[in-house]
């Protein structure tokens, strides 16, 4: 499995805002030391290694936010909220729009991963979200996936979204499966 270099960028973005490029950079540099392909110019097609990846946002997670896996989460929901809001899916989505978001959000998947899948069903005032297949299950992928489809949902529909985890990579379960309910 790969991640594509638009997942790093997202998260590049966030930890510049968030704490500043200088800090970025050096902690982008001690992450180099293991993992070199941080070392060069990260482009959005850029394929990184899911196990660089993933020690990238360990360590980052780590590093910035005192090892508190709740940082996953937050990483999802300020994604989707800066693609809403002034990113890629800004002009895709309007207010309102939160039943397309949520049948739009495979494609993000397909947008970042190389493998795995996240499905999608809408029945009612009823969201699932499910990701399977994922050759490598870490809480990265539930919680940072997860949150940006919270975030999403939460953004577009004006309102907090209450969600229920049924499966999750942080239960031991093999697949992820969050049940959201949406305003009706």
């Amino acid at each position: 499995m790969e991640v594509k270099g638009v997942a790093f960028l997202a998260r590049q973005a966030q930890a510049e805002q968030s704490f500043g490029r200088e800090r970025w950079l050096a902690f982008l540099a001690e992450q180099a030391k293991r993992d070199p392909i941080f070392a060069q110019p990260v482009l959005p097609v850029t394929r990184i290694p899911v196990e660089a990846f993933l020690r990238l946002n360990d360590a980052m997670t780590q590093h910035f936010y005192e090892g508190d896996p709740h940082a996953f989460w937050k990483y999802g929901i300020k994604s989707a909220e800066y693609a809403l809001g002034q990113g890629q899916l800004k002009a895709l989505f309007s207010k309102g729009d939160y039943r397309r978001f949520a049948l739009f959000t495979p494609g993000i998947w397909k947008g970042y991963f190389t493998q795995g899948d996240l499905t999608a069903k809408v029945q009612g005032t009823e969201v699932e979200l499910r990701i399977i297949g994922v050759p490598r299950p870490h809480i990265y992928f539930e919680l940072s996936v997860m949150g940006f489809g919270y975030g999403g949902l939460t953004y577009l529909s004006g309102k907090e979204i209450p969600h229920e985890v049924v499966k999750g990579f942080s239960r031991g379960d093999q697949e992820v499966l969050y049940r959201f309910t949406l305003p009706a």
